[in-house]
């Protein structure tokens, strides 16, 4: 549901954003490491430090506020 809108985001923003998304059920050491109890969890990384985290689905201009507040700060 939220993959959509946040393939939007990345389109909207090529080259200054980067979309990965990870399977937690094949990657747990990553779940545990950025500590993913929630699916979907939305983290806002730069270069290893999460900058912003976001639990749940929400629409795109919510998911859009969020990023926007997210990169402001």
């Amino acid at each position: 549901m939220v993959s959509p809108a946040l393939e939007q985001l990345a389109g909207e923003r090529a080259g200054g954003l980067k979309l990965v998304k990870i399977d937690v059920d094949a990657a747990p050491g990553l779940s545990r490491r950025f500590d993913v109890s929630a699916v979907p969890t939305l983290l806002l990384i730069d270069h290893g430090r999460v900058l912003a985290r976001k639990a749940g689905a929400a629409p795109l201009a919510a998911l859009r506020s969020w990023l926007d507040e997210s990169l402001a700060t």
